[in-house]
Formats: C-alpha cells, sequence, structure tokens
C-alpha cells in the first residue's frame, strides 16, 4: 500500500521511527525557510534586485528546495496564497524542540528557526504563507 504513495519505501526499525524521522525532516525544512527569509530580507535590505538574488541563489551551494520554493513569494511579498502557514511551522518547530528536550539534544539552530515563525505569529501572520518569516526583518513594519 504504501508504495502506492511514493516510488520510495524505507523501513527504519521499530513503530515510531517514521515519526522520528518526520521531526528531522521539519528540522531541516524550518531550518532551511528561516535562513531564507533572512537572507531575501537582508538582500532586500542591502538593496540587490531580488529576482537575480534568488536566481544567482539558487543556482550554487547556497540553493534549497525551500529557497527556490519561498523565495520567490517572500521576494515579492505574495503571502496570502497559503501553501503551508507560519503556524504550520510554529506546530511542527514545536515537536522538533519536543524531541530535542526528549534526547537532551541542545538543537540551537532548530530553537532560532522556532523563534522565527513564533515571532512572525505573534505579529498576527500564524495564517499567511510560511514565507512571511521573511517580514521579521521589516523593522519599519512592525507593529508599536
Amino acid at each position: 500500500m504504501l508504495e502506492a504513495f511514493g516510488s520510495r519505501v524505507y523501513h527504519l526499525g521499530p513503530a515510531g521511527a517514521g515519526a522520528r524521522m518526520k521531526v528531522l525532516n521539519q528540522l531541516l525544512c524550518g531550518v532551511h525557510l528561516a535562513a531564507a527569509g533572512e537572507a531575501i530580507a537582508l538582500a532586500r535590505r542591502q538593496g540587490l534586485p531580488l529576482d537575480k538574488t534568488l536566481e544567482i541563489l539558487c543556482s550554487g551551494s547556497a540553493g534549497s528546495w525551500m529557497l527556490a520554493d519561498r523565495g520567490p513569494r517572500m521576494a515579492s511579498e505574495s503571502f496570502d496564497n497559503v501553501t503551508s502557514a507560519v503556524d504550520i511551522f510554529v506546530k511542527d518547530m514545536s515537536l522538533v524542540l519536543d524531541a530535542t528536550r526528549e534526547a537532551r539534544f541542545p538543537a540551537p539552530i532548530a530553537h532560532a528557526a522556532y523563534l522565527s515563525f513564533i515571532e512572525a505569529a505573534a505579529r498576527g501572520l500564524g495564517a499567511k504563507d510560511d514565507s512571511a518569516v521573511t517580514t521579521n526583518y521589516h523593522l519599519e513594519k512592525r507593529p508599536r
């Protein structure tokens, strides 16, 4: 049955191993997404052309699936067509942090990514596309 959903099926061990793998996946997705948001915000602050910035970053070693997929929405500030909401990453990164606490594993980069998503949610962007995490750096647009 699983092979009907995907071309690769992995057996990782006892029950729960798949859920632990999903947590690792979300750790990397969250970190990549938060880092992409930071990079696009810095490029914007430096006055770089965002279309060219994305083209260059995605074509080299800095590229990631998250940057290629979310970067254009970050650059155009198009956060209303939601493919995955900020609140989803608040939940997912919370699961990551739960796993790190259980394993007594520090994971400072995962914690920093979580803070990026929780900050965006706290500013009222929880239902927006997760690419809105880039707006954490739009200091002039923060509510007072």
